[in-house]
């Protein structure tokens, strides 16, 4: 856990990057950049649920596959092949042949970049408060929030769209409408959705918003047992699992609407996530005038949709 800086440790620090953003050295520029970099990765592993969820994998140029209709990079995954069940012959037969074939998918980049931000460097001379946190702030969390709308509009979709609707992947309903409101029983018949496809998932993952939540810290000492319902009520809610799931909460509400839980499965289950480069920020000055934006090369793809499963509460 980080201490809040003192007005004084800020300006001294604002100070220190703006002498090197000032100098023409190119070492003591990139000394600037890298002070700048080392913080906005690190609120880039704290926010955001996507990378949570489905932890990226770091890719270098010779893991990419080309491909004859694009010049965007590629990469290939192997998918788990289905096979038959096994069945009982006679003696003295032979089973039947089945040739074997390998399913795959394609995973690929695309590129985040946040607007590109000016400022006259004289005007730095008189800030107090961090220019590393105004730096995250302004750029690094709208990037996490692209992020995590693509997710959401992905998962939405693999889920055939709407509620009710059979997902062709699986030949099951996927996205259900659960009458009676947020209550013990309905939380459990929402866990029931993703072990009724034919891939027999178990949910691994609760993703929900910070309002949701409270309806499930409303249930009294006969729907959460024991003295659980009791510490809640005195200190807020605060598990990291419950229901034998781990729970990740947000506070985008327009991502993951209220009254409404997304399950995953084990990522494994799901699909793949790459980083071919990670957050950047890029700075240059000119003249007086110094510039900044972030940007990040990833890429993802659900895999299978049977490790999906959402929950409307009405």
């Amino acid at each position: 856990m980080t201490s809040q800086m003192t007005q004084e440790e800020s300006k001294l620090l604002n100070e220190s990057i703006f002498e090197k953003l000032a100098s023409r050295d190119p070492l003591l520029e990139k000394q600037a950049v890298d002070a700048v970099n080392d913080f906005t990765r690190t609120k880039m592993r704290e926010d955001g649920f996507y990378r949570r969820i489905i932890p990226p994998l770091p890719i270098s140029n010779d893991e990419l596959d080309r491909q004859v209709d694009t010049d965007k990079p590629v990469k290939i995954v192997d998918k788990e092949p289905d096979s038959p069940a096994a069945v009982s012959i006679p003696f003295a037969t032979l089973p039947t042949n089945l040739y074997i074939r390998g399913p795959r998918y394609k995973v690929t980049f695309d590129r985040i970049v946040t607007p590109r931000f000016t400022k006259d460097v004289d005007e730095l001379r008189t800030w107090y408060m961090d220019i590393r946190q105004v730096l995250s702030d302004n750029a690094i969390k709208d990037m996490l929030a692209e992020e995590d709308g693509k997710f959401i509009s992905a998962i939405n979709t693999a889920l055939a769209s709407v509620p009710g609707a059979t997902v062709p992947t699986s030949a099951s309903v996927q996205w259900e409408e659960i009458a009676g409101g947020i209550t013990r029983d309905t939380l459990w018949d929402s866990l029931k959705i993703m072990p009724n496809t034919p891939s027999n998932l178990e949910v691994h993952v609760v993703l929900l918003n910070n309002i949701t939540i409270k309806e499930v810290a409303k249930f009294s000492r006969n729907e959460m047992g024991g003295d659980l319902s009791e510490e809640v009520m005195r200190n807020g809610w605060a598990l990291a699992e419950f229901m034998g799931v781990k729970w990740i909460i947000t506070i985008k509400k327009a991502l993951v609407p209220t009254n409404t839980m997304f399950h995953f499965a084990d990522p494994k289950f799901i699909g793949k996530s790459y980083i071919l480069e990670d957050t950047t920020m890029y700075i240059r000055r000119e003249a007086y005038m110094i510039e900044f934006f972030a940007y990040e090369t990833l890429g993802g793809t659900i895999g299978h949709t049977s490790g999906l499963s959402r929950a409307d509460f009405i």
